[in-house]
């Protein structure tokens, strides 16, 4: 794996380390990026939120609250929409509004507002206004059915619109709420606020959660986003998150991106992609003890069968085909696949090699295919390119998911691999882990840390800093975990002895010897136990020195 350093004269203080990070990130005022705006003083151009819309659903949604007309939110199973729909029910329910909630089944219903998901709402009394949130933005056939049953539509949504000729192709909705700069939950928020402003800092944990979750650029108004929710979650008093909490032993005063992304966000997503995202939904918005046990409860057991069943389909997955060192995507396809995971399983397949993948769950007429991508290839814009062969098609540049008739299967695989092969540049799929300098041994301690967590929240385009480590001498190192899959090394450094831990990394062992000296590539981490506490390595990579 190649390395890439971006500064490669080697830091000698904080004040050097803090100037490098921050041209990294081509961050150009430093002041606005480590106090970002509070989310209540963000303004709909902030966002690229169309006023008039905007100001035609506050108005619409206020008379449906006088004249008390039935509302149904239409949300999303993942946990931006699930997160979305409790902002805009909480608000909605504290306003008095006579409110319903509607999550799709994955498999009952399929994806964003589908006409079978519009036919059982209908049949359970007809509403006078759906309010849609993180989907829609797509749906032309079904807010046309809604719009012809006298029914008004607002589409609130963040993904990619459809484009003719450049120009984006909206929905024909009473009003459309739409901006690519957030996710779907916050892009609720702006409505929520509009409709309530003093209520909506306590909704703020939600869009905290979702920002995260669906990994939007950190920065700008997200930044806002993901640190004020941050803020406002570690402070939680909601009866759910509470449970949850306790159930997965964390403090809710302890957490940071890191928990939301590998403990509350698997969590919620679990119940969409395996049950019914409409008990995550419960979860967020109970006031009940009980429930909020009970419902913890399945959660973490539907999330402990999510792991169980992605891990098994990503060995498929990885047996399946052996020719993706010369392809510029990878496409695997069985009925096997449960759709519930597809996702996981193409971000798995990214992650380890580098490349685009899709997986597709084959079923007997109809096939789901979800979509992950890597910087600079947007993968929902490649797989439009398609779209006389699809049934439906949506997303961002970094995630898609689309469906197709199974008999098509080969069309679409080929056509895909063929696009792949004429549209991504190959210099893109190099593997290179991208280093933000060279930190001396001497800088790793609690002070550079504290540094470096100013930066937090993590996320895309504001990443973990990576350094390059050069000339580290092995004291000692030993494999770890319940099958040695681990490398735990400890490092001769000034203060005497370093740990260097490698998640997943038993394989770089085989370079190692007591003595040897070796350059990382790490990042810092900070380790609490037993009153102690230590500045620690996370390994990405190593190397044998060259001096």
């Amino acid at each position: 794996m190649k390395w890439k350093v971006q500064n490669s004269t080697p830091i000698a203080n904080l004040v050097q380390l803090k100037e490098t990070l921050l041209l990294n990130r081509n961050i150009d005022s430093s002041a606005q990026f480590f106090n970002p705006t509070d989310p209540m003083a963000i303004t709909l151009q902030d966002v690229g939120i169309d006023e008039q819309n905007f100001s035609k659903s506050i108005k619409r949604i206020n008379q449906a609250i006088e004249k008390n007309e039935k509302i149904i939110i239409f949300g999303d199973y993942d946990a931006d929409g699930i997160c979305a729909t409790a902002t805009l029910w909480t608000t909605l329910n504290h306003l008095k509004a006579k409110v319903f909630p509607f999550i799709p089944h994955r498999e009952k219903h399929g994806y964003g507002l589908s006409l079978v998901a519009l036919e059982e709402i209908l049949s359970q009394g007809k509403p006078d206004l759906v309010i849609t949130v993180d989907n829609g933005i797509v749906a032309f056939e079904a807010v046309k059915f809604l719009t012809d049953q006298k029914i008004d539509v607002i589409v609130s949504d963040h993904h990619q619109p459809e484009v003719e000729q450049l120009v984006p192709i909206f929905p024909q909705a009473f009003s459309i709420v739409h901006s690519t700069k957030l996710c779907g939950a916050s892009v609720a928020w702006m409505i929520s606020r509009g409709l309530n402003p003093e209520f909506a800092h306590s909704i703020l944990d939600l869009s905290g959660i979702a920002t995260i979750a669906d990994q939007v650029p950190l920065t700008e108004a997200n930044r806002s986003f993901a640190k004020f929710g941050l803020e406002y979650l570690r402070q939680t008093k909601r009866p759910g998150l509470l449970a949850l909490l306790e159930k997965a032993k964390i403090k809710p005063s302890d957490i940071d991106e890191g928990k939301v992304n590998f403990i509350i966000a698997p969590r919620i997503n679990a119940m969409g992609r395996l049950e019914h995202g409409l008990e995550a939904l419960r979860l967020l918005c109970t006031n009940n003890q009980k429930q909020a046990i009970e419902l913890s409860e399945m959660l973490d057991q539907t999330n402990s069968r999510r792991k169980d069943l992605t891990a098994d389909m990503v060995s498929q997955a990885i047996k399946q085909d052996e020719s993706w060192e010369s392809e510029h995507i990878i496409i695997v396809a069985s009925p096997s696949y449960h759709e519930g995971v597809i996702g996981l399983i193409a971000g798995k397949l990214s992650e380890k090699y580098g490349k685009p993948a899709i997986a597709i769950s084959v079923g007997e007429t109809t096939a789901k295919a979800s979509a992950r991508s890597i910087p600079g290839i947007n993968i929902v814009n490649l797989i439009r390119k398609l779209q006389s062969d699809l049934l439906a098609v949506g997303g961002h540049p970094m995630a898609a998911g689309f469906g197709f008739e199974s008999s098509k299967l080969e069309l679409v695989t080929q056509k895909l691999r063929k696009l792949a092969m004429t549209e991504i540049d190959p210099l893109l799929l190099d593997r290179v882990i991208t280093l933000d300098c060279v930190l001396p041994l001497t800088m790793i301690n609690q002070q550079t840390y504290q540094l470096i967590a100013e930066f937090e929240p993590f996320g895309q385009f504001n990443s973990v800093p990576d350094f390059l480590i050069p000339n580290v001498s092995i004291m000692d190192f030993k494999l770890i975990g319940q099958d040695g899959v681990h490398l735990k090394m400890w490092l001769k450094s000034p203060l005497g002895s370093l740990v260097a831990l490698g998640w997943n990394k038993a394989y770089l062992s085989q370079q190692l010897e007591v003595g040897a000296t070796i350059d990382l590539a790490a990042n810092l981490s900070l380790n609490q136990w037993n009153g102690k506490v230590e500045v620690q390595l996370l390994i990405k990579d190593l190397k044998k020195s060259e001096s």
